[in-house]
C-alpha cells in the first residue's frame, strides 16, 4: 500500500476543532451548496485517516480572483498532478458514509484500481477526487435511510457547482496548460441519485450547460430507480457528460432489496438492472457482478466495487477505454443483454 492523496469537494460542516473528524454529518453553514476543497494524504501502509493530515484550503469570501480561491487551487493542483500522465476518478459515495470513511473509500479506489489495457498491463495508477455529501454515517433503521435521502437530494446543488466550476475551468485553460488525461466519473450505491440530483439542478441553472466533460462514468450498485434512463428528470441525461457509462449491478444485492421492498422505492437499477433494455442510450454498457459480489461483501453484497479484485481490474479496464468484448473475465449474457464478470481473481 503506497503513499496516495485523496481530493475532496464536499458540502458538510467543518470541525476545525475535533481532529478526528474535520467535517462532520451536517450542511456546510454558509448554505446547502457552499463547498470547501482540500486533500489528505495517506502515508504508506496507512489506511484509516488522520486527523492532522486534512489540508483544507483557505477561501476567502469575496475573492475575484478565481485561481486566488480555494476551489481554483484545488482543480490547479489537480491539473498539475494529471501532468505526471494520470487520469482523474471523481467518485461520489453512498448511503451512511461519514467524510473519513468516505475519503479512505477513496483512498482504496486511489491504491487498488489501474488503468490497463490487459491481464499482462501493470496499468498506470488514478487521482482520486471525493464529493462527500452529509450522510449521517448511523446505521438507523429506516430513519437514518430517509434523512440521508432528503440530504443526498439537497446535495444536487452543490454537486452541479462543483461540475460548472470544472467546466468553466476546463474551457478557460490555455492549450499549453492542459495535460491531455482523461477525467472520470463513478457514482456509488446513493450517490447515484446525488448524481440525479445534480445532473436536473445543473440544468435548472443552464439548461445547454452540460457538456462531455468525463470520459467513464461508472454507476455501482445504484439506489436508483430502474426507469431512470428513461425520464429526462432522472438520469435520462447523463450520457450527455461522459463518453460511455457502465452500470455494475447484483440481483443479490441486499442493501438494494431493502430499498426497494421496504423504502417504497420503485425496482432499483442497481439490482436488476435497467426496467427496459430496448430503451437504453447506446453509451449504456451493463454488467453483472452476481458471481464476485458475495465474496467481495458477503453480508450485504453491495459493496462489492472496491473489495474484489474482479472488480477493480473490470473499472481498470473501463477505464483505460477499452472495448466491452475485449476486456477479460467477462461473458456476454444474450437475454439480459449485459456482460457478466465470470469469477474472482487470485
Amino acid at each position: 500500500m503506497g503513499a496516495v492523496r485523496v481530493y475532496f469537494a464536499t458540502n458538510r460542516n467543518e470541525q476545525p476543532d475535533n481532529k478526528k473528524l474535520v467535517f462532520g454529518p451536517r450542511f456546510n453553514p454558509d448554505g446547502v451548496a457552499a463547498l470547501r476543497f482540500g486533500y489528505v494524504d495517506f502515508p504508506e501502509g496507512v489506511e484509516t485517516l488522520q486527523g492532522g493530515s486534512v489540508v483544507v484550503y483557505p477561501d476567502v469570501k469575496g475573492e475575484t480572483d478565481v485561481a486566488k480561491t480555494g476551489g481554483g487551487r484545488f482543480l490547479d493542483d489537480i491539473r498539475k498532478a494529471m501532468l505526471n500522465g494520470q487520469d482523474t476518478l471523481v467518485f461520489i459515495h453512498g448511503f451512511n458514509v461519514t467524510f473519513n470513511g468516505a475519503i479512505e473509500a477513496g483512498a482504496r479506489l486511489a491504491r487498488d484500481v489501474r488503468i490497463r489495457a490487459g491481464a499482462t498491463d501493470d496499468g498506470r495508477p488514478v487521482n482520486v477526487v471525493v464529493f462527500s455529501w452529509p450522510s449521517d454515517g448511523e446505521a438507523v433503521p429506516f430513519m437514518s435511510y430517509y434523512s440521508d435521502r432528503e440530504d443526498a437530494r439537497a446535495s444536487g446543488p452543490a454537486l452541479a457547482r462543483t461540475y460548472l466550476k470544472l467546466r468553466d475551468f476546463l474551457e478557460q485553460l490555455r492549450n499549453a496548460d492542459r495535460c491531455d488525461r482523461s477525467i472520470h466519473l463513478m457514482a456509488h450505491s446513493m450517490g447515484a441519485y446525488v448524481l440525479r440530483q445534480g445532473l436536473q439542478a445543473a440544468l435548472a441553472k443552464d439548461p445547454d450547460g452540460l457538456v462531455r466533460i468525463f470520459d467513464q462514468i461508472l454507476l455501482a450498485a445504484p439506489d436508483e430507480d430502474d426507469d431512470t434512463f428513461e425520464q429526462d428528470s432522472k438520469l435520462k441525461p447523463l450520457p450527455r457528460i461522459g463518453r460511455q457509462v457502465t452500470v455494475y449491478f447484483n440481483p443479490s444485492d441486499r442493501a438494494l432489496v431493502i430499498s426497494d421492498k421496504t423504502k417504497g422505492n420503485p425496482d432499483r437499477l442497481g439490482s436488476d438492472g435497467p426496467r427496459l433494455i430496448d430503451m437504453l442510450p447506446k453509451k449504456v454498457v451493463l454488467v453483472d457482478c452476481r458471481n464476485v459480489a458475495g465474496d467481495a461483501d458477503a453480508l450485504v453484497q453491495h459493496s462489492y466495487y472496491a473489495r474484489s479484485r474482479a472488480m477493480t481490474f473490470d473499472i481498470g479496464a473501463v477505464l483505460a477505454g477499452m472495448d466491452a468484448e475485449a476486456i477479460g473475465n467477462r461473458d456476454y449474457v444474450l437475454p439480459l443483454r449485459a456482460w457478466r464478470i465470470v469469477k474472482e481473481l487470485a
